[in-house]
């Protein structure tokens, strides 16, 4: 029933079924303002990605300024001001459950899937790296993850008939790395210039406080 206040709100719902309407206002409020401020801090910490990205020289080096009063990127800003109301829009004609299949099968990729392996890369390329945080039975907890993963993201299709949420994924991906490709020949990096690897090496029982960058080129 669209007119039932649960189809909008389940926390006001239980509110005004158990303390009253009053309480049901003042919780629907709230959650108002977290939902403001949840996509106020992520559009503040979202700009910081291409700002950092540009900064270690593997984006548009324009991203790489910052405001000259305020300190805060304006570029980044800017556009992922821009590609969040894409997605306010793209949500408007989109049901929720499609919305959450496909952002779920595109995180697996970039995130679950990138992390696990920079765990490893990471191990492999810096055996003696201070490690504050380790990971107990390594590499047992990376292959455990890896495989639940593989398993929701195999899934995913059968989860979601007819919204093919394997296929968007593989193409988001494909157009990351289309638009990787327009960057690296602008900025003639590889595979269009010289390869090169820059790995920061920490020293010291202190990692804040001691820290020694090596570059290499290939």
């Amino acid at each position: 029933n669209a007119d039932d206040i649960a189809s909008s709100s389940v926390a006001s719902a239980v509110m005004e079924k158990t303390w009253g309407k009053g309480a049901a206002d003042t919780v629907t409020v709230l959650i108002l303002i977290t939902a403001f401020a949840s996509v106020f801090t992520g559009l503040l910490g979202g700009s910081r990605v291409p700002y950092d990205a540009a900064r270690d020289r593997v984006f548009f080096r324009q991203y790489g300024k910052l405001h000259a009063q305020h300190r805060f990127p304006m570029l980044g800003l800017a556009t992922m001001g821009v590609i969040t109301a894409i997605g306010f829009l793209i949500g408007r004609h989109t049901d929720l459950a499609t919305l959450i299949q496909l952002l779920t099968t595109v995180m697996v990729i970039v995130q679950a899937l990138a992390q696990i392996l920079a765990v490893s890369v990471l191990r492999r390329r810096q055996a003696g790296l201070h490690r504050p945080y380790k990971m107990w039975l390594y590499p047992l907890p990376s292959i455990i993850a890896l495989v639940g993963w593989l398993v929701i993201y195999g899934y995913a299709d059968k989860n979601s008939p007819g919204r093919h949420p394997i296929e968007w994924s593989l193409a988001w991906v494909a157009l990351g790395c289309v638009a990787f490709l327009l960057w690296a020949r602008f900025e003639k990096v590889w595979p269009f210039g010289p390869k090169e690897i820059t790995e920061e090496y920490l020293q010291g029982i202190d990692s804040d406080t001691e820290q020694d960058t090596a570059p290499a080129a290939v």
